[in-house]
């Protein structure tokens, strides 16, 4: 019974979690997708903070793909100027 507790408790948070990582991204076509595949490893934070240029994060994600990021190749450019787009240098 206490197992049983602590693993519905323990995916209350999990779930939680995700849904609050999924409202610091802000809003766009390709935010679920930001949040499938980089939240899976990192909190928001750890990318949301960056501010780089649209070749930066195509380098960015290509090394996260390089690291077992899942980016179909018909997403790769969205999600880049998705990134791009809101954490840019001046943003």
């Amino acid at each position: 019974m206490i197992f049983r507790t602590t693993c519905l408790a323990l995916l209350g948070l999990t779930l939680a979690n995700s849904l609050a990582r999924a409202q610091e991204l802000p809003a766009g076509p390709m935010r679920d997708t930001v949040q499938a595949a980089c939240t899976t490893c990192h909190v928001a934070d750890q990318f949301t903070t960056q501010r780089r240029t649209r070749p930066q994060w195509a380098e960015t994600v290509n090394t996260m793909i390089g690291m077992g990021a899942v980016v179909g190749d018909n997403e790769f450019d969205k999600l880049v100027d998705y990134l791009a787009e809101h954490f840019a240098p001046g943003k």
